[in-house]
């Protein structure tokens, strides 16, 4: 199935640049974005979109060179006049991997000619400066942010724009509001007004367009979603509601496989409306699982950053991964800088299996790089394609969807 549909993406390629420029017009695409992808070979769409990505270190770096002139070119065409630009990240942490991430990101900015800086809120830091060596050798330097005459600075830097890292699940800090600088990502796509649901419903708006391009059914690249609100976990009554949803997408999900003679068991997830790191969600086979949750199975669904209980949920069709490395699941991450692709990795998790979610505590990442994929001999990847490349057209394509959906939920909001 992959080859046909990337064959109809290449085909309808002009049209479809076409649709995408009109799509766009006047839409401020993100700056920063990531987008997890599933193949399950019979479909292959979209799972989540990050608008604040936290693996830039993760990129092969023979895309460095094209991340940087996607900075340069979006902050040129989105705040013409930045020469010095602040990255706002997450709290501070010892996570070596978010600390590699911040270096990278720093890195292409100034690849791009900007003079940079990272400043972070509140009084997280040891010391300011707080300089860190990281197991990749390099150092980083790390700075309290101060606010001054409604702008902000660090004591290295007085910048012209801010890059946020920081997805802000609590909402906007105040002191990111009622600033003279411009934010990018602007903080109201932050998790505390974002949610799951309204991204599925313009990205899959977005795939039924695509998809009568390609003449093929859009079920193929959007997964079937339903949200239920107000929902408290420990009150089985709205248990039931979930456990009602469940079967109606189990009922959808099985009448596609029947159609078009999948054998599969269908499933879903159940996540929560906002946030990320892999936290708040589970899945299921049956409705009965849901009713019969335990309290370990209660506390996995109600799970957060910052400890914020979820009471809403989306409950999504589940996308199996046939793809694998050295015979543990994978799934691929896009990242893009202004709504192009730039580079990605693919996750994988040797304690996981093709059902469950790979973004969870033990998975690890192996850089995206194509010349890598072509010698599978070396690299042990398997990806169900006769052609790799046919793969990556339509991961590409289903990306730059889903930053044009993030775009307009911006517009929206």
């Amino acid at each position: 199935m992959l080859d046909i549909l990337a064959k109809s993406f290449q085909e309808k390629s002009k049209e479809l640049n076409d649709w995408f420029e009109k799509k766009a017009q006047g839409v401020l695409l993100p700056v920063t974005s990531s987008v997890d992808i599933r193949n399950a070979g019979f479909k292959v769409t979209v799972v989540d979109t990050n608008l604040f990505p936290a693996g830039f270190n993760n990129l092969c770096n023979s895309f460095s060179k094209t991340a940087a002139e996607q900075f340069k070119k979006t902050f040129q065409e989105q705040a013409p006049k930045a020469k010095k630009i602040l990255i706002i990240p997450e709290s501070f942490t010892r996570n070596w991997n978010y600390l590699e991430h911040l270096k990278k990101l720093e890195k292409l900015l100034q690849m791009a000619g900007f003079e940079t800086a990272i400043g972070y809120l509140g009084d997280s830091l040891p010391q300011s400066p707080y300089e860190v060596t990281l197991p990749s050798g390099e150092k980083i330097v790390l700075q309290n942010v101060e606010k001054r005459n409604s702008r902000l600075h660090v004591a290295s830097l007085d910048p012209d724009i801010l890059l946020l890292n920081n997805d802000c699940s609590a909402g906007i800090p105040e002191i990111l509001q009622n600033l003279t600088q411009p934010i990018f990502p602007s903080p109201e796509l932050g998790w505390h007004s974002r949610s799951k649901k309204r991204h599925f419903e313009i990205y899959c708006t977005l795939i039924e367009e695509v998809a009568k391009i390609l003449e093929t059914d859009c079920w193929r690249m959007c997964p079937i979603t339903y949200c239920e609100h107000n929902v408290d976990i420990n009150n089985p009554k709205d248990l039931e509601r979930v456990a009602e949803r469940v079967t109606k997408v189990l009922e959808r999900t099985k009448t596609k496989y029947e159609k078009y003679g999948i054998d599969e068991k269908p499933y879903v997830f159940i996540k929560s409306n906002a946030g990320t790191f892999g936290m708040g969600l589970t899945h299921v086979e049956s409705a009965e699982e849901v009713t019969s949750l335990n309290r370990k199975g209660k506390q996995k669904l109600t799970s957060s950053k910052g400890g914020i209980t979820p009471t809403e949920f989306i409950i999504q069709e589940g996308i199996i991964t046939i793809d694998s490395f050295e015979g543990a699941p994978i799934e691929p991450v896009l990242y893009h800088v202004g709504g192009e692709f730039v580079g990605g990795f693919f996750r994988i998790h040797e304690k996981k299996d093709a059902r469950a979610s790979l973004n969870a505590p033990g998975a690890r990442f192996e850089s995206l790089c194509f010349h890598k994929t072509k010698d599978t001999k070396q690299s042990e990847l398997v990806i169900h394609c006769k052609d790799h490349e046919h793969f990556f057209v339509i991961a590409r394509w289903l990306g730059k969807i889903a930053t044009l959906a993030a775009g307009l939920e911006l517009k929206g909001l």
